[in-house]
């Protein structure tokens, strides 16, 4: 239930109210405040335009207006090119339409939706000049003019245009017809040479400006056709020119989510259940509010999120790439270091009563002690049994699936490319020099996390002093033991193969031009193999609960 007045404005009834189904039982209700907006967000597919449809269908007709996410938006003229009477007529077949369950995908006034916004539009400002008109003739003043007919309906679609960003302002022709004008550039054009944008917004202010007073407008995806930078600002401005109706905003984009709390409540849309040919549940939460969410867990609530795993890199990063694959059940999100990883999942699980969602976290081995990864692994956040993620790529079970793919292509021993690839790996290890430079690194690494672990937590007078005994002898030592007795799968885990030339060595040993080459063919095999993807999950070990 909508939570819009504060403890000191009085009790408002809502324009409008729905008792939304819930799976697997149950309801959520929902009410449209004068002033307010419900914003409602969930990805593509989630059924946001199935609830819209829903909701106009449960409302009387004449209360609600629905602005549909795929209407056109282009003109084929700077006017509206329908009568009075196709307009009576159109107005009456629209509200039966968009009722129906297939006006989630099918607009049956597809043509005319443009036609009809221009001539709303065109005849309010007709109207407002006539009454002003008339007061005049009268002898009425210019105040009591502007008190009876309001501000001019053009300025303020200009002024909303103007706070959204764009560079145009309308006017009305002589001849009964729209023109842009762009401030910029200073030139003047008809509407439909107007950029995609630029006409999508027109629409949008129009359809609304013009609606009836006390009406619930439902926008779905008015997002559709604007660049991020311009609607947050233009559906704002919108909202704003109408505090005597009602908004229900349904998107699926996060930032204009997140701009339009501030009028409302918020709603996060995850799925929705079908039967037969219709929607008939919702998975619809409201997310909460409070200034206590992490940034984080405010995107993952918004995004409908449930259980979400956060990642090291980029979005452009392998880790996201082969994640996605071993974890589909998950939505995945690289947000950069181990640290950032770390901040995020206690973040999210600081504030579990908050919200629904589940939070881990996946972090790189770097040759952390068993210590140090059960202290993560408590905190929510698992290491991975490799020194780094590339190292997945030449698990054995992978190089074996890899080379039995190669060996179909060029007519080779699948063992035989397999055991070269694996020689090849470790001879690049066993190079002069090679396993000394790797072992320093892990020494190093495990004497920063040491120094970080001892830093007191008070500062005096006295000196600080620090004594960590140095690990690489032993690290030294392991990896020549493993080397020694050729352990392929012990040096795979445990280096930094990164930072050797074992990945580009085995690449050529098995035919692969280059090491993107061979771990784009070891992703490819495991997206196909369902035996190999979880021996390749199972090697990871048990998510934290």
């Amino acid at each position: 239930m909508s939570r819009v007045e504060s403890e000191s404005e009085p009790q408002l009834a809502p324009l409008a109210e729905w008792a939304i189904p819930l799976p697997p039982g149950g309801t959520i209700r929902i009410d449209a405040f004068s002033g307010h907006a419900v914003t409602i967000v969930g990805a593509n597919g989630a059924g946001k335009s199935a609830l819209a449809t829903w909701m106009v269908a449960r409302r009387p007709a004449g209360t609600v207006k629905r602005l549909i996410a795929h209407r056109r938006i282009w003109f084929s003229s700077s006017g509206p090119e329908i009568s009075p009477a196709q307009r009576e007529s159109q107005s009456k077949n629209a509200d039966i339409w968009d009722r129906q369950n297939e006006s989630r995908y099918l607009d049956h006034l597809d043509g005319q939706r443009a036609s009809i916004a221009l001539f709303d539009l065109l005849g309010m400002i007709n109207d407002q000049n006539r009454q002003a008109v008339e007061l005049y003739d009268d002898g009425s003043s210019t105040e009591v003019v502007r008190s009876v007919t309001g501000e001019r309906l053009l300025p303020r679609l200009n002024r909303i245009l103007a706070n959204a960003g764009l560079h145009v302002a309308m006017s009305v022709t002589p001849v009964q017809t729209f023109s842009a004008r762009h401030a910029g550039l200073g030139v003047e054009y008809p509407i439909y040479q107007m950029s995609d944008g630029e006409k999508s917004a027109l629409l949008l202010a129009a359809e609304v400006l013009t609606a009836a007073r006390g009406m619930t407008i439902i926008v779905d995806e008015p997002e559709r056709h604007l660049h991020r930078s311009i609607s947050a600002g233009l559906v704002e401005a919108v909202i704003a020119a109408r505090p005597d109706c009602a908004f229900v905003v349904l998107t699926h984009d996060l930032d204009l989510a997140a701009t339009l709390a501030a009028r409302g409540d918020v709603y996060s849309l995850s799925g929705c259940t079908w039967k037969e040919s219709a929607v008939f549940s919702w998975d619809l939460r409201e997310v909460p509010r409070g200034e206590s969410l992490p940034e984080v867990t405010r995107r993952a609530l918004l995004g409908g999120r449930r259980e979400v795993m956060f990642i090291e890199g980029d979005a452009a990063s392998i880790d996201l790439s082969l994640y996605r694959l071993l974890f589909p059940e998950w939505t995945c999100s690289p947000v950069g270091g181990c640290e950032a990883v770390i901040k995020s999942v206690t973040g999210i699980r600081a504030s579990e009563g908050f919200h629904w969602v589940h939070a881990v976290g996946l972090v790189d081995g770097d040759g952390r002690s068993p210590e140090e990864r059960d202290s993560l692994y408590r905190r929510g956040v698992l290491s991975l049994p490799v020194n780094e993620i590339e190292s997945l790529y030449y698990l054995p079970a992978v190089v074996q699936s890899v080379a039995r793919a190669q060996a179909d292509l060029l007519g080779e021993s699948s063992e035989a490319l397999a055991s070269r690839g694996k020689a090849a790996f470790l001879k690049a290890l066993g190079e002069a020099g090679t396993l000394e430079r790797l072992a320093r690194k892990m020494a190093r690494d495990e004497v920063n996390r040491k120094l970080a672990d001892h830093i007191p937590g008070a500062i005096g007078d006295e000196n600080i002093e620090i004594s960590i005994p140095s690990p690489y002898p032993k690290v030294l030592s392991n990896l020549q033991e493993m080397l020694a007795r050729r352990d392929y799968e012990g040096m795979v885990k445990t280096v930094s193969i990164r930072d050797s030339a074992a990945r580009v060595l085995t690449a050529r040993a098995m035919e692969f031009a280059s090491i993107v080459m061979y771990e784009r063919a070891a992703r490819a095999r495991i997206a196909e193999d369902d035996d190999l993807r979880a021996v390749v999950r199972a090697t990871l070990g048990t998510l934290p609960v």
